[in-house]
């Protein structure tokens, strides 16, 4: 199986799982293709393939692949890997946990409508939407991590109601968006729930070290890394996820 990932300075973690020997790549042929998120406003897709604008931004793409490319087209791969690609679905939850835990009414409709909205509004989903289109590639997609626990740079802040969110509140909303991507023929992969805290956040655990010294409470480490790897490979040898 040909495996392609794809992905911003977020799928480091994966790149670090990777190289520790973490995860068991065994019989699988793997890809990078990625750079840091500024590099993606100068990406376009196109035939079939995420296409850089400019010869500069394809040979910093180039730099980080095993063969080189400086283009990464569907057809090549079984299964491409979308790893945040700057797909933050944050802010969404909290305004949907808000609902969910104190108001106001939000009917399924609507809430549903505000999931597909956010999607269609980033740039990158569309992207994937459009590789998958394709019917070559098996395109699977996490969107980034909530920020660490700790972080106060949310805006608007984080009420009460929304650090008491429950599992179950977060599992609807994640469903929601699952399923419309599906319908887009893409697979979303929620965040592992045991790497949640306090609603809306990411335990520390997952958290790159030095995090708060650094005061980046975005990235995550090898752990993280590997929980989401051992999920993408077992979709790609048909098995469920655990």
């Amino acid at each position: 199986p040909r495996l392609a990932i794809f992905g911003d300075s977020h799928y480091a973690c994966l790149r670090q799982a990777h190289g520790q020997g973490l995860i068991d790549p065994a019989g699988v042929e793997i890809e990078y293709w990625g750079h840091v998120g500024k590099r993606f406003r100068f990406l376009s897709c196109q035939g079939g393939a995420i296409v850089p604008d400019d010869d500069y931004t394809a040979q910093r793409f180039a730099k980080f692949n095993e063969k080189g490319r400086t283009f990464l087209p569907a057809a090549d791969f079984d299964m491409i890997f979308f790893m945040s690609c700057r797909i933050d679905l944050t802010a969404l939850f909290q305004t949907l946990l808000g609902a969910r835990r104190s108001g106001p009414f939000l009917s399924s409709g609507l809430q549903t409508r505000m999931a597909a909205d956010r999607l269609a509004e980033q740039r990158l989903y569309t992207y994937a939407k459009a590789l998958a289109e394709t019917r070559t590639a098996r395109i699977v997609l996490a969107p980034v991590t909530f920020p660490t626990l700790g972080y106060a740079g949310m805006v608007p802040p984080v009420p009460d109601a929304v650090h008491r969110a429950t599992a179950e509140d977060r599992a609807a909303i994640w469903q929601m968006l699952a399923d419309k991507a599906a319908s887009d023929g893409i697979t979303l992969l929620p965040q592992p729930e045991e790497t949640i805290a306090s609603g809306i956040f990411t335990h520390p655990d997952y958290a790159i070290a030095d995090y708060e010294a650094l005061d980046d409470h975005a990235h995550r480490n090898a752990a993280y890394g590997a929980l989401i790897y051992r999920r993408v490979l077992a979709l790609l040898s048909g098995k469920a996820a655990g």
